[in-house]
């Protein structure tokens, strides 16, 4: 792995700013989604092992973050945890080394950690099919398909 892409995106996400004060684990929405929740996954626990120098693009823990960047709102000092993952996750893309994340059924670039994806599907699971659907597509494809089918 490239340690400068790395620092880069450490910078990038300021995660040298966290003062530790904990405000991005009282917002994680992540708390209530998993049953497994634990600081190893928590935006803080996630922003202390980069500060420590941990292997996070192995790390699974990176897969669990829905990126709703509701940690980053409330920090004091604009670290955003939600850039971390998403440099993280796009590292361990490019690299090979996990499987936690889904293609999108139209643009084919990975999206959606696994994690999320189950939690989603399982809240939905009443749902009818074409709503569904829509979960194989990216975030920037829905948004494509929605504008094609309400211009």
């Amino acid at each position: 792995m490239n340690a400068d892409k790395l620092d880069d995106i450490k910078r990038s996400a300021n995660v040298y700013g966290c003062v530790e004060c904990g405000r991005c684990v009282a917002a994680c929405p992540m708390v209530d989604m998993y049953v497994n929740f634990s600081i190893e996954m928590s935006p803080r626990g996630v922003i202390k092992k980069a500060l420590m120098g941990d292997d996070l693009v192995r790390d699974g823990n990176i897969w669990y973050c829905t990126e709703c960047n509701a940690g980053t709102d409330v920090c004091p000092q604009g670290v955003s945890c939600r850039d971390l993952i998403r440099g993280l996750r796009q590292i361990a893309v490019e690299e090979d080394v996990s499987t936690n994340f889904n293609y999108c059924a139209s643009c084919h670039n990975p999206f959606v950690p696994l994690p999320a994806e189950t939690f989603v599907r399982k809240r939905l699971k009443s749902e009818p099919e074409n709503v569904l659907d829509v979960l194989n597509l990216c975030p920037a494809c829905r948004r494509e398909n929605y504008m094609m089918r309400n211009a």
